[in-house]
């Protein structure tokens, strides 16, 4: 009788293991294969129900990752023609256009309703998704400008009651350092860059409102506060880099910027470590809400909420690049536009006039309306924000800038990055008149609020403070 050798049932084994491996990418692929064709239905169902065409497409020479989108955002922001190109994109190619960025299938709009609708009206269907958080990795991993989700709930909780204190108005702070500034200029008429001074005296004003400790850099521009404010504009620069970059970001070696980013860690993590010793000491004393107990310190507040350093390092870090940066460009590109516009200049001077020559309190300076008006020309002419993105978590439909007209809606599908730039929006002449590149404070006696001007974001995820 005949016995089979060990061999035999060795090759027999390896046999079924190979049939029971491929019966299972068979039955695993034709899971999948029917997963697609129903999403494909589903999505083909939605597509009609709602009047969805195609919007008009940006020619994409390399349609996997987008790299040639890329390298030409980079080139024009090394041009200094980012903002230029970007409008004249939206003129050619329409108010709402399809792209590619990397890996991700884009959906470029300058369309407020679309805009309300990503932030706004289906605001959890949307997230910060990846790009942005990628960008900002290596910088505030943990802050509130990458946060999704719970994250980002808990970050605002987290953040919000800091700003409803009356100290956040505390005028006494900004007209000290206000002294300072004007002591920075030159006393015998000559030009002056009030750009640099203005960056120097957001960073003074917001270290002191924030740590209880100026790095005053306007009366000691060659101390520490000028390396500082320098590795904080390094730092920005990397993150908007990284942004441009996607998934190459971590390929391209960027050392003196990473150097930056430790100066600016560094000086955060010293912070960190004297609010979480004010807290133990006021909780040694019995005084666990610290009320009453000297000026209004913004990390002191943060402090008492938590202890981990790494969420407090890149939470307060976020505030002051937000702080910062924000109202240095709004005051910079506000005395740009005075000093070429005399009777814009005269007429807000007059009205700063009656005041006095004395200090203002915050209820009169919301009373000058003309010096309101001025400021919001300047934010549409010149937002703080460029522009900004979300990505889908899900299906959706944009209400508008499908079809050759622009009129239908928009399929949007999961995955996608959806980007508007606030630049280009604020100057459409449909919207703002032929006038629309022209600084014309006297508009902002009509306008209303619309999603027509977004210099602050809209929806719940709106400038916090």
């Amino acid at each position: 009788m005949y016995l089979p050798s060990r061999d035999f049932y060795r090759i027999n084994s390896i046999e079924r293991l190979l049939v029971y491996i491929l019966l299972a990418v068979f039955i695993l692929a034709s899971y999948l294969l029917i997963l697609s064709s129903n999403k494909k239905k589903d999505r083909q169902e939605k597509i009609s129900a709602f009047g969805c065409k195609e919007p008009p497409r940006y020619p994409v020479r390399d349609p996997i990752f987008g790299i040639d989108v890329g390298y030409s955002a980079i080139r024009a922001v090394k041009r200094q023609t980012f903002l230029r190109e970007s409008r004249e994109q939206y003129e050619k190619y329409g108010h709402t256009h399809s792209s590619r960025f990397t890996t991700y299938p884009v959906i470029q709009t300058i369309e407020p309703e679309n805009i309300k609708t990503v932030l706004s009206t289906n605001f959890k269907d949307f997230e910060i998704g990846t790009p942005r958080r990628r960008a900002f990795a290596p910088i505030l991993a943990n802050s509130i400008l990458v946060a999704d989700g719970p994250e980002w709930e808990h970050s605002r909780a987290f953040l919000k009651p800091s700003f409803n204190r009356s100290q956040v108005g505390d005028l006494a702070t900004l007209e000290f350092h206000v002294k300072h500034l004007l002591d920075a200029l030159p006393k015998d008429g000559s030009t002056v860059d009030l750009a640099e001074l203005f960056f120097r005296y957001t960073a003074d004003v917001t270290t002191d409102f924030m740590f209880g400790q100026s790095i005053m850099s306007l009366p000691k521009p060659d101390a520490f506060g000028g390396e500082l404010t320098k590795s904080c504009r390094d730092v920005q620069m990397l993150a908007e880099g990284r942004f441009r970059l996607g998934i190459f970001a971590d390929w391209v070696p960027q050392p003196a910027a990473y150097r930056s980013v430790r100066v600016v860690h560094d000086y955060m993590n010293s912070h960190v470590e004297r609010a979480i010793q004010h807290r133990q000491d006021r909780n040694r004393q019995g005084d666990e809400d610290g009320e009453g107990v000297g000026r209004y310190i913004f990390m002191n507040e943060l402090a008492k909420q938590t202890e981990d350093r790494l969420v407090l390092r890149d939470q307060l870090g976020g505030i002051f690049f937000a702080g910062r940066d924000t109202t240095a460009a709004l005051l910079s590109n506000l005395f740009f536009v005075l000093a070429r516009d005399p009777m814009a200049w005269n007429r807000l001077r007059g009205e700063i006039d009656s005041l006095g020559g004395k200090n203002p309190s915050l209820d009169e300076l919301k009373q000058l309306k003309y010096l309101g008006y001025c400021l919001n020309e300047t934010l549409r002419l010149y937002p703080i924000v460029q522009g900004t993105s979300r990505v889908a978590t899900k299906d959706v439909v944009l209400p508008k800038g499908g079809g050759h007209d622009e009129q239908s809606p928009v399929f949007v599908a999961k995955g996608t990055l959806v980007v508007f730039h606030l630049a280009a929006l604020h100057v459409r002449k449909d919207l703002w008149g032929d006038d629309a590149f022209d600084f014309r404070p006297e508009r902002w006696e009509d306008e209303k609020a619309s999603w027509k001007f977004l210099p602050f974001g809209g929806g719940p995820r709106n400038c916090i403070g």
